[in-house]
């Protein structure tokens, strides 16, 4: 080899050349790794609730909830005209993965643009990283936690997010180039996302500040104005469909062709109670469920580098200003010509910064159940900045090291330390997150909605029972689809399927009432104010049967349940059911008892069920009382339980005996229910940690309270309770994880209780104030996510002194059963924690309980 093979070889050693100088090769590429990801996660059967009404309504060109959601009512249906395979629900899923993977697509051009704008000479000495940058950008956005799980499911709020990218590419554009076609683009695009949602409205004074900025004489130009406008109301003409369509919608209301029908449905006037609620006293609490929310997205230094975006944007003019020859001593007969354009990034940071904070300061002021959704333009945001951060640093880093250091090869593309340096932030970026999110994220065999309905076919079809069905909202909507897409609907003779709305004060007790003298009446969820009023619910699973006192049902075995008698005193087990005999370690094992007594029971009687060494102890909580039996009567219940993830494969017999609650005793039925054929977890999460374990699902990490100057970690003593004074503040601060999917929304309560047991204080609502849903529409929460969850208690002025016990726990949203926990075995250990005592005024030993407890027993 000769000597200048050699030095070719050794200049060229990490003088890596992509020549990249157009975006679209290195555009479509991450345009198809992020659809790919999407379509190997994706939903292909209908969802629970509002995702499978926008299939349906766009399949019919109908009209949704509030505020109807134009723009993707029309784009689902040239979607689903346009694309040949798959089902419909599918193709719904697809306009969403379509959605997210454009809004990724917007973020990389933003990048470009800045790049572009920096760099403008594409022979410059200095390479531009901004491919690194852009391709970074737009990965890490698609695969963050929250953007991923809305990406693969039919959904309009990633749809908002689009809009919110694509105003702020158009606007970028415009700054690079000051060329007015991009303001008429970003016009159009402001009109369209009116059609399809009020929030993109949020970050409408950063757009009108950040034009004005770029160009001053914005309003003297009024062509360009009335060119704005006129692009505007283009994109508002997608409003017309309402008009257009009123009169012959199948689905939606018929007055949206008058003036007040219409602005009422645009406006959602009719979903008030959902505008801010949070005020300025919760500022803290929802800044710290702000940033719990974050960091289930991005890694600390994905966020340290969107701040540094942020900082960049604002002194990155300084840090690039060229440096004169002479500078450097004898480096004045170099001659170095650093071709870096000095531009004003300021605007941009006016622009993006702006844009953050109007967004952030209306979505979480709300109490909303779906605040994730909400949160996806922020995060997108976010994500930007960071891509920003990443084209900042990768900048300083080169323009450093050709000032400082010797360049062997003035036609080299980037330096090795630059390379370096993006292979570590992506590492830490959307490489670790795909990582991350592949084994959890992933709807291809989630079908609890089909499911639903073929067991809605499966138990009524051709029965000619005439059987009432109530449903929620979100058991509808499957059933819509099953109506209006795949051309089936149950006959009236076998069973009628009811939308509960909330039109009354108690809305199922009026429909149980009004329909069950005229035939079987199931509900899709239970529901205990029907349990309250006295009638009985039986689990035919999936669904609860209305049983009325007094009728020959109530006094009769279910056909399903396998007749047994095994008596233990006062009650005696009648007959069971367990559907699943084959199951995996963590898993919530259904479990159906019947029991009788031939007199009212005086004693209050639970089942003990033992899964080899476990045991399960229930609480009658959402259970019939045994002192409320009516003599002879069949009471049929669910006593699902959860198996620890650490149970090792294996058959386990199944015995069931009961306790008797008045006397705190064992009573032996000795009853055996076969064997349960478990398969161990390979690798099962850790739950020793915790505080708390709820049904295997979600624990509690830790708890924190602080009052009146003092703080505690949960559990405390009575020698460490805390001391406050009437009208003081009690800050909770609980550390949730979540331990494996939720099949349902759970519902977090914090009470302040006293020692029989009586609640003074109470906060019942979804985790993290209403912001991260356990499940809306699909599970949300995703296994070993841990979240921050604020609390605030303010102490009644007149609540008596004495000392009082916080207690934490869940329960199902709908129908209000407590999740049981579990200990550090795997048995079941009640419904609640205690966290430990607080001491409220100056009471004296007789009014603070004698430093009793609450009775663990319910």
């Amino acid at each position: 080899m000769t000597d200048s093979s050699k030095k070719r070889l050794e200049t060229r050693d990490w003088s890596l050349r992509p020549n990249l100088q157009s975006p679209i090769p290195l555009l479509l590429l991450a345009a198809l790794l992020i659809l790919l990801l999407y379509l190997l996660t994706l939903a292909r059967v209908p969802v629970f609730g509002d995702p499978t009404e926008y299939t349906v309504v766009a399949h019919v060109l109908g009209f949704a909830h509030p505020p109807g959601y134009a723009f993707i009512t029309l784009l689902g249906k040239l979607v689903q005209s346009l694309v040949p395979i798959g089902a419909i629900s599918w193709r719904m899923h697809l306009l969403a993965a379509l959605s997210s993977t454009a809004a990724a697509l917007f973020a990389f051009g933003v990048i470009w643009t800045i790049g572009s704008a920096l760099f403008p000479n594409p022979k410059s000495e200095i390479r531009n990283p901004k491919s690194l940058a852009a391709f970074f950008t737009a990965l890490l956005i698609a695969t963050g936690a929250d953007v991923w799980q809305h990406a693969i499911h039919a959904n309009p709020h990633v749809v908002t997010a689009v809009f919110l990218l694509a105003n702020l590419f158009f606007l970028t554009k415009f700054w690079a180039s000051q060329s007015r076609k991009w303001l008429f683009a970003f016009a159009f695009t402001l009109g369209l996302g009116i059609t399809h949602h009020p929030l993109t409205v949020m970050a409408w004074p950063a757009y009108g500040l950040f034009v004005w900025v770029v160009r001053p004489s914005i309003w003297k130009e009024w062509r360009t104005l009335l060119g704005m406008v006129l692009c505007g109301l283009l994109g508002l003409t997608v409003w017309l469909y309402f008009p257009l369509r009123a009169a012959a919608t199948p689905i939606g209301p018929t007055d949206l062709n008058t003036l007040n029908g219409f602005l009422n449905y645009v406006l959602a006037r009719g979903l008030s109670e959902s505008l801010p609620f949070f005020g300025l006293a919760d500022l803290p609490d929802r800044a710290l469920v702000f940033w719990t929310l974050l960091r289930l997205q991005y890694s600390l230094p994905i966020l340290f580098l969107a701040l540094f975006g942020f900082v960049w944007l604002v002194v990155g003019r300084r840090l690039f200003a060229p440096q004169r020859h002479g500078e450097h001593g004898d480096d004045s007969e170099k001659p170095r010509v650093l071709r870096v354009s000095v531009v004003n990034l300021s605007p941009l940071f006016l622009l993006y910064g702006l844009a953050f904070l109007g967004n952030y300061a209306f979505v979480m002021s709300l109490r909303v159940q779906d605040i994730m959704a909400y949160l996806l333009g922020i995060f997108m945001l976010l994500g930007l900045m960071a891509g920003i951060g990443l084209l900042g640093l990768l900048t300083l880093l080169q323009t450093w090291l050709a000032r400082h250091a010797e360049i062997q090869n003035p036609k080299s593309e980037i330096p090795k330390e630059v390379w370096l340096l993006a292979a570590a932030l992506f590492l830490l970026g959307p490489i670790l997150q795909i990582a991350r999110n592949v084994p959890r994220i992933g709807l291809g065999d989630y079908t609890a909605a089909q499911d639903y309905v073929d067991a809605v076919f499966a138990r009524f079809g051709g029965q000619g029972a005439g059987a009432v069905l109530l449903n929620d909202w979100e058991h509808t909507t499957p059933l819509y689809y099953a109506q209006y897409v795949d051309g089936r609907s149950p006959t009236a003779t076998d069973v009628q399927p009811i939308l509960v709305s909330t039109g009354s004060a108690n809305p199922w007790l009026d429909n149980v009432i009004r329909y069950l003298p005229g035939g079987p009446v199931y509900l899709s969820n239970y529901r205990r104010e029907i349990v309250d009023f006295g009638f009985r619910l039986r689990p035919a699973r999936p669904f609860y049967q209305v049983i009325d006192i007094g009728s020959a049902l109530q006094f009769t075995l279910p056909e399903e349940l396998t007749a047994v008698s095994a008596t233990g005193e006062q009650i005696t087990l009648a007959g069971y059911d367990l559907p699943q005999r084959e199951v995996t370690a963590g898993d919530f094992v259904p479990l159906t008892l019947a029991f009788t007594a031939p007199v009212t029971p005086t004693d209050y009687y639970v089942p003990v069920v033992h899964v080899g060494d476990l045991n399960f102890t229930f609480t009658t909580d959402s259970h019939q009382l045994t002192p409320t039996y009516t003599p002879g009567e069949i009471v049929v219940e669910a006593f699902d339980f959860a198996l620890p993830h650490n149970m090792p494969s294996g058959d386990y017999p199944i015995t069931v005996d009961l306790k008797n609650l008045s006397t705190d005793t064992a009573v032996s039925l000795h009853l055996s229910l076969g064997t349960l054929t478990v398969v161990g977890q390979a690798h099962p999460i850790r739950t020793d940690h915790l505080l708390a374990n709820f049904r295997q699902r979600v624990g509690l990490v830790s708890a924190r309270v602080r009052g009146n100057g003092r703080a505690a970690s949960a559990p405390w003593s009575e020698a460490a309770a805390l001391q406050v004074q009437p009208n003081d503040a009690i800050h909770l601060t609980l550390q949730w994880q979540s331990l494996a999917p939720a099949e349902e929304s759970y519902t977090i309560f914090v009470h302040l209780i006293d020692a029989a047991n009586r609640p003074w204080v109470t906060l019942d609502y979804t985790p993290l104030g209403g912001s991260a849903p356990t499940h809306l529409w699909i599970p949300k929460w995703l296994p070993g996510q841990q979240m921050l969850d604020p609390y605030r208690l303010t102490i009644p002025p007149d609540l008596p002194p004495g000392t009082y016990y916080l207690e934490v726990g869940l329960y199902e949203m709908i129908g209000g059963r407590r999740l049981h926990m579990s200990d550090q075995a795997g048995n079941l250990a009640g419904d609640r924690i205690i966290l430990g005592p607080v001491v409220v005024g100056e009471g004296g030993e007789g009014e603070r309980g004698n430093g009793r407890s609450p009775n663990f027993s319910r």
